[in-house]
């Protein structure tokens, strides 16, 4: 189950572009063809009976057991994109794989990640994938990484605070045994309910200002 206003079909694609390029901030300047931005988070939850589901919930990152989606944002703040909840071990490589997000995207797209977002084999023809640039076997970035790196970071702080509104719901905070088989539904109404709040670009409330 995606969001209600998740991308539109093929046929949309090049009109949600002009759409995009008609309305990015600042922090978008350099990255014109950016169709979205693209983070996970997760929702804690109770340890689960069977022994298998307690295996796959448990995040190795987080060092306990939880859920996690993946998140995506539009240039302009809105949200656009939730996949489903995934065990807490799912990697956020596999989540993008599974939930469809990819199929939404088409040539000329880019899309912005952090580092846990290697998925540059799996994007489909013409699409992009910026994220920041690993050390490897280097002690430090050259300048030029270095401010990719801020770039890139300033360009995904909205996908961030998104994810940062998604989990001020009180009841993401721990979502009991009794309610995991509607966990996920829960989890996609809380972003739904994001993009009727006030916009979280100043430079976009602003244009709605009376």
């Amino acid at each position: 189950m995606d969001l209600a206003v998740r991308f539109g079909p093929r046929r949309c694609s090049q009109r949600s572009q002009l759409k995009c390029k008609g309305s990015l901030p600042k922090s978008f300047e350099e990255f014109a063809s950016a169709r979205i931005a693209m983070d996970a988070t997760e929702v804690i939850q109770d340890i689960p009976s069977d022994m298998n589901c307690q295996s796959l919930s448990y995040s190795s990152y987080k060092s306990r057991r939880t859920v996690n989606a993946v998140t995506c944002v539009a240039p302009n703040g809105a949200l656009v994109f939730s996949s489903e909840l995934y065990p807490g071990s799912t990697s956020n490589s596999a989540i993008v794989d599974h939930c469809g997000v990819l199929n939404q995207l088409q040539a000329g797209d880019l899309i912005k990640a952090g580092k846990g977002f290697n998925i540059f084999d799996k994007l489909p023809s013409g699409v992009s994938l910026n994220i920041p640039p690993f050390l490897s076997n280097k002690a430090h970035f050259t300048k030029e990484e270095a401010e990719l790196c801020y770039k890139i970071g300033k360009a995904r702080i909205h996908v961030e605070s998104a994810n940062e509104r998604i989990k001020n719901y009180d009841i993401l905070n721990h979502i009991p045994a009794q309610y995991r088989h509607l966990s996920t539904k829960i989890f996609q109404l809380c972003c739904c309910l994001i993009n009727l709040q006030a916009p979280l670009l100043k430079e976009i409330a602003d244009k709605y200002e009376i």
